[in-house]
């Protein structure tokens, strides 16, 4: 029982390495954000691939844009985040068949508002239980808005329901702020860089075996 639930936690532990900052994630990630951006441009607003795409570099916004804010604010609320920034996009779900209810008089569905991340922020006043999670939907939200302001189509109307204006900037603004939360992740990468010993004693274990066979 114990060995399968150390087995259980090794397994959740190489899960969120995946999301953790290095080298290697971090090139991943660019080169995939890259591909991603430039393939949903091409698509054009398309249910497939357009929508995949289009998801693909939300999360990895939201991923570039938490690993430079630092390992704090990645364990409080980057994982929720980072959902949110996917599960807010089911509001354009109504429109694809046809209801628009949501849509009348702006570019993207209400609920893509500064509107929706007030309603999260006071319920996570109010939630105190809950308050780290829903801070975390409330990022993920304003990150997903910022992309979608910078995709060069339709803008977001922020201020819904007191105004229908669409608020949007050129594509090459959302380029160079991504590139400057690069340069502070390759910034981070460097600092965190191991020694060549800590390198060759990964994994863990591996590390603890040779301070045993030293002693």
């Amino acid at each position: 029982m114990a060995q399968g639930r150390t087995t259980h936690r090794h397994r959740g532990a190489l899960d969120w390495r995946l999301l953790s900052l290095s080298p290697t994630t971090l090139t991943v990630a660019l080169v995939v954000l890259a591909g991603a951006d430039w393939g949903t441009r091409l698509a054009g607003d398309t249910l497939f691939p357009g929508g995949p795409l289009d998801e693909l570099a939300h999360v990895l916004t939201t991923l570039l844009v938490f690993w430079a804010l630092g390992s704090r604010a990645r364990e409080r609320f980057m994982l929720p985040a980072l959902i949110a920034s996917v599960v807010i996009d089911v509001d354009h779900i109504p429109d694809r068949f046809g209801v628009e209810w949501l849509t009348v008089g702006t570019p993207r569905p209400y609920t893509h508002s500064l509107l929706l991340i007030l309603v999260v922020v006071a319920l996570a006043v109010a939630w105190s239980r809950r308050r780290d999670v829903l801070l975390a939907v409330a990022i993920g939200l304003a990150i997903h808005f910022f992309r979608d302001m910078g995709e060069g189509d339709s803008g977001v109307a922020l201020l819904w329901p007191f105004t229908d204006h669409a608020f949007q900037y050129s594509h090459g603004v959302y380029v160079a702020v991504m590139v400057a939360f690069v340069l502070i992740d390759t910034g981070l990468c460097v600092q965190r860089r191991p020694s060549s010993d800590r390198a060759s004693s990964w994994p863990p274990h591996r590390a603890r075996l040779k301070r045993l066979e030293k002693s």
